[in-house]
C-alpha cells in the first residue's frame, strides 16, 4: 500500500538534568513535551522515563569529585553539592512539569509494545532536535524561532549556569535565572566583555543551577573562551536569518582549496577557519577526522593528506 505521513507540532519546555553514560556525567536540557514524552538523549514515554531514571541513565545529581561536562562550555569537577532532588522526586518533578503544560493530563502518549519492537528491529532511537521559540503575538499565534547555548552568568551577587538564546529578530533571552532576562543582541555584547557572562575562573566557585541544585565547581579542566562564545552567538543569529554559518563557509573554503590547492585558497581557508568558534572546530569533519585535515592544510602544508 502507499505510505504517507504527517508532522505534528508538540510544544513543551526544558529543565536541567544529567546523563550518566559510561561513568561520565553530562549536563543536558531535558526536553519535556505536553503529550508526556521526554527527551533525555532518547525520546521516551513516562514508563520509559521511569526506566531511564531507575537505571541511572538520567539523574538529578552528580557525585562529589566526579567531572561534569557541559556541552560547548567545558568540564568541571564537582567539589561540593546540594541537590534539589533524588531520583524519585526528580521523576515527580518531570510529571508535574507535564501537568503544568497539560493541566488536564489528556492525550498522554504511550509507546506501544509493537512500536517499541519495531524501533528495536529498525535500530531507531528517536531524539528530535527541539525548536526554541517565543510567542511574539497571541493573535494568529505568531512565533519567532531561536537557538542558544549554556554559559555562566553573574546575577544579583550570585553565579548561575544559564541558557542564553538569541532569536531571529535579534532578541536575546537568558533562562535559568530567578527571572528571565531579555535584551537585544547588541546590548548582550557588553556582558561578554565586562565579566557578567563568563566561561572560565580561577579556583573553586559556587554555581547555582536553577531547578537542580547548588554546586561548587573546580577550576575548569577545559573550557571555551568567552570571545569564542560571542562568535557563536553571532553565528547562530546569522544562521537563523538564512545566512551561511561560519561552519558552512569554512567547509566551502575547504573543498575549494582541495580543488585548487594554491596559496590564495589556503589563506582564504585560514580566514574562514578562524571565524569558526574554536570549541566548535572539531565538528567541521566527522567524528573521527574532526578538523585535523584543516589543521594539516593550514599548519602543516608539506604533510601529505591521508586518504
Amino acid at each position: 500500500m502507499k505510505k504517507i505521513r504527517r508532522s505534528k507540532i508538540v510544544e513543551g519546555t526544558s529543565i536541567p538534568g544529567v546523563i550518566c553514560n559510561g561513568g561520565q556525567y553530562f549536563y543536558i536540557d531535558v526536553d519535556i513535551y505536553e503529550d508526556g514524552m521526554t527527551n533525555c538523549w532518547e525520546l521516551v514515554d513516562l514508563k520509559g522515563l521511569r526506566n531511564k531514571i531507575d537505571s541511572n541513565w538520567l539523574s538529578a545529581v552528580v557525585p562529589v569529585d566526579q567531572n561534569l561536562s557541559i556541552h560547548g562550555l567545558g568540564a568541571f569537577q564537582v567539589k561540593e553539592a546540594v541537590w534539589s532532588f533524588d531520583q524519585d522526586s526528580y521523576y515527580e518533578h518531570i510529571v508535574q512539569t507535564i501537568r503544568v503544560l497539560n493541566p488536564e493530563f489528556v492525550n498522554i502518549y504511550e509507546v506501544s509494545k509493537r512500536e517499541q519492537e519495531q524501533q528495536e528491529a529498525r535500530r531507531v532511537a528517536h531524539s528530535p532536535q527541539p525548536t526554541d521559540f517565543y510567542v511574539k503575538s497571541e493573535m494568529f499565534y505568531q512565533t519567532v524561532e531561536g537557538d542558544g547555548f549554556h554559559i555562566f552568568m553573574k546575577y544579583e551577587g550570585a553565579n548561575y549556569l544559564v541558557h542564553m538564546n538569541v532569536y531571529q529578530d535579534g532578541q536575546v533571552m537568558i533562562y535559568n535565572l530567578p527571572e528571565d532576562v531579555q535584551c537585544h543582541i547588541d546590548e548582550a555584547s557588553a556582558w561578554f566583555q565586562d565579566g557578567t557572562l563568563f566561561t572560565t575562573f580561577d579556583g573553586d566557585i559556587p554555581i547555582r543551577i536553577l531547578g537542580l541544585g547548588e554546586v561548587i565547581l573546580s577550576e575548569p579542566l577545559y573550557a571555551a573562551e568567552i570571545e569564542e562564545k560571542f562568535k557563536e552567538l553571532i553565528d547562530i543569529h546569522k544562521k537563523l536569518n538564512g545566512e551561511k554559518s561560519a561552519h558552512e563557509e569554512c567547509r566551502d573554503a575547504y573543498y575549494l582549496y582541495l580543488e585548487n590547492p594554491t596559496e590564495f585558497y589556503r589563506e582564504n581557508l585560514r580566514e574562514k577557519y578562524e571565524r569558526v568558534p574554536e570549541h566548535e572546530r572539531m565538528y567541521l569533519g566527522d567524528m573521527d577526522s574532526k578538523d585535523w585535515d584543516y589543521q594539516r592544510i593550514l599548519y602543516r602544508p608539506d604533510e601529505k593528506r591521508e586518504v
